[in-house]
């Protein structure tokens, strides 16, 4: 099986991890290309642009001074930048790649005299001209160009009409009308399974790759992270698409403490007084991401409970570190990807049926009819008391992941 990603993220890893922890074996490939993929990620630009070399060139920087120019043409440095110079008269700009101070080339800026960028080039990890976009006047992209190691074009795309070429000797070799077209030839020239799944990133992607017409049928599943945008595709009339559901390799150890965790946008909590009033040895940690209510400020009085308005990132990291549970009790909207990045920690997710949010990564066990609260209070007892009942539900709620990706990968 092979996953295509819109554009490489962190979420490339996550999906790597979760196939090694699952024992799958996944090709990924991305369909935005810098030049700076990592070793193993494809790429159908990389495959075009190289196939017909012995092997890849050699990874190196390209320093500022070594840049190709007509003769005479100079290139000088000015402060964090570098400038290309006919006769004394700037040509282009060139932006370097972090660290500054060591001057390797990331993208070069081509401009006529009135300020109008009408080119940039893009150097990838072998120090070579990777990719040319050409603009118009409105700085909108017209045509996209990658090069060859031997600096012949090789790929002409037209995202204005999402046209891709390809080219060899100067000559159209192939021609699509779609990037999915572009995609299904990558697969056949390069040998790759034709089963594709596809993760979507970006709202964009709806409709480079038509997911709202018969061009989705290529995949055999869309994977999303982001819930607004499978929300959308299946408002669309999408049928095969899914939430994504990482699964770690290893979960982060649970110290089976005291500590809780709550995140809501409002101050309807079910059963949370109950909650505070029967479990006096139980620090409950609530977070917002607006201010609270004076309700809730209230009950943040308490020696047991600690309430974070507009609570920061670095407070909010401090605390996944910290708890041992997370209480999915909040009504309304889900903040934060709460209940799946608890999951993710390793935190027991706790819940009652009218607030549960993703009932289908929780243990059977622990999610509650919300007029039985006292049985939530009695489970959270007997935890605490028996570290091997907390084993026993953490492994419950880690199957549940694997069970979804069972039916999704059947």
């Amino acid at each position: 099986m092979i996953v295509f990603f819109d554009k490489y993220t962190e979420s490339v890893g996550k999906l790597q991890e979760t196939m090694k922890a699952l024992g799958r074996k996944t090709q990924i490939a991305v369909l935005t290309d810098d030049g700076f993929l990592p070793d193993g990620i494809l790429s159908p630009y990389e495959f075009f642009a190289y196939r017909h070399g012995q092997e890849k060139p050699v990874k190196r920087d390209l320093f500022y001074n070594f840049i190709e120019l007509p003769e005479f043409w100079e290139v000088r440095l000015m402060g964090w930048m570098g400038g290309i110079f006919d006769m004394g008269v700037e040509k282009a700009r060139i932006y370097f790649r972090e660290p500054l101070e060591n001057r390797k080339v990331q993208r070069v800026e081509w401009h006529m005299e009135d300020g109008w960028t009408y080119k940039i080039d893009y150097y990838n990890q072998y120090g070579l001209k990777y990719i040319s976009e050409f603009l118009d006047t409105e700085g909108n992209v017209e045509s996209k160009v990658f090069y060859s190691d031997h600096n012949q074009e090789i790929i002409v795309e037209q995202p204005v009409n999402q046209t891709v070429s390809l080219l060899e000797n100067g000559a159209i070799r192939k021609y699509f009308t779609s990037y999915v077209q572009f995609i299904r030839c990558y697969l056949k020239e390069a040998g790759l399974e034709e089963e594709c799944m596809l993760f979507v990133q970006e709202e964009k992607t709806f409709e480079i790759l038509g997911l709202a017409s018969k061009e989705q049928k290529m995949w055999s599943r869309l994977l999303f992270a982001d819930p607004g945008l499978w929300k959308q595709y299946v408002d669309m009339g999408g049928k095969n698409g899914s939430r994504f559901y990482a699964v770690p390799k290893i979960y982060p150890k649970n110290h089976a403490g005291n500590e809780a965790l709550i995140l809501t946008a409002s101050d309807r909590v079910e059963r949370l007084e109950e909650l505070i009033g029967a479990l006096p040895d139980l620090t409950f940690h609530i977070a917002a991401n607006t201010q609270v209510s004076d309700k809730l400020s209230r009950l943040g009085e308490r020696d047991h409970v600690k309430v974070y308005p507009q609570i920061s990132a670095q407070d909010l990291e401090r605390l996944w570190n910290q708890c041992d549970y997370y209480l999915d009790i909040n009504h309304y909207r889900e903040i934060y990807d709460a209940v799946l990045t608890a999951h993710e920690r390793n935190l027991l997710l706790m819940g009652f049926e009218n607030t549960v949010h993703h009932r289908e990564c929780m243990a059977d066990a622990c999610v509650f009819a919300e007029q039985e609260y006292e049985k939530m209070v009695f489970c959270i007892k007997a935890v605490e008391k028996d570290a091997a009942l907390m084993r026993k539900l953490l492994a419950a709620q880690q199957q549940k992941k694997r069970i979804i990706w069972e039916e999704l990968l059947k």
